[in-house]
């Protein structure tokens, strides 16, 4: 039996890693983006709250007020990262990333959106074991690599939720009309 019979929308044409990777950049710029804004408001809050004279913090009501609306848009950010890139992904199958480099994320059975539990899934797990230091950066390495040697272009994540990220189809080019067209292309 091979990898043909096995997988019914084995007619998709799988997404290279480059282009894979190129979505990956764009959507880690967006997040990262994002983030800055928390960062920022939480280095300047500690930083208006050093005495150096007394050689210790001494927060006022304006530099907590900057730490606790920091730290709140800081979760706010990774709550609409997990939505955007993880939920929203299971549900169209697309990120801005993948929008713009006309790739998609489909159900191995099925060849539709996995749903967005398993979207979910597929962006909080690596997070997850990116977190035990050092096996966990390893195993990501090596997920993120796989797809070079495999014969579907698959992460290893993609094998555990039964995913693939493929080239879109045309026929698919009108789901996605919430967002205008780029000016860019």
């Amino acid at each position: 039996m091979t990898d043909a019979d096995l997988d019914p929308v084995s007619g998709l044409e799988s997404a290279t890693w480059w282009t894979r990777g190129k979505a990956a950049i764009i959507d880690a710029l967006l997040f990262f983006g994002a983030m800055l804004v928390p960062v920022l408001l939480v280095v300047v809050a500690v930083v208006t709250a050093w005495d150096e004279a007394a050689d210790e913090f001494s927060f006022t009501g304006a530099s907590v007020g900057l730490l606790v609306v920091g730290i709140i848009s800081g979760v706010g950010v990774f709550v609409w990262g997990g939505w955007l890139f993880g939920y929203r992904q299971g549900v169209t199958g697309t990120t801005p990333g993948k929008r713009r480099l006309r790739i998609r994320l489909v159900d191995v059975a099925s060849g539709e959106a996995p749903g967005g539990a398993r979207g979910v899934g597929r962006w909080l797990v690596p997070v997850l074991v990116g977190g035990i230091q050092g096996v966990g950066n390893i195993l990501n390495l090596i997920d993120i690599l796989w797809p070079l040697w495999d014969s579907r272009n698959q992460r290893l994540i993609d094998k555990v939720f039964r995913t693939r990220v493929v080239v879109r189809a045309e026929a698919t080019e009108s789901t996605d009309d919430w967002m205008p067209s780029s000016p860019i292309s």
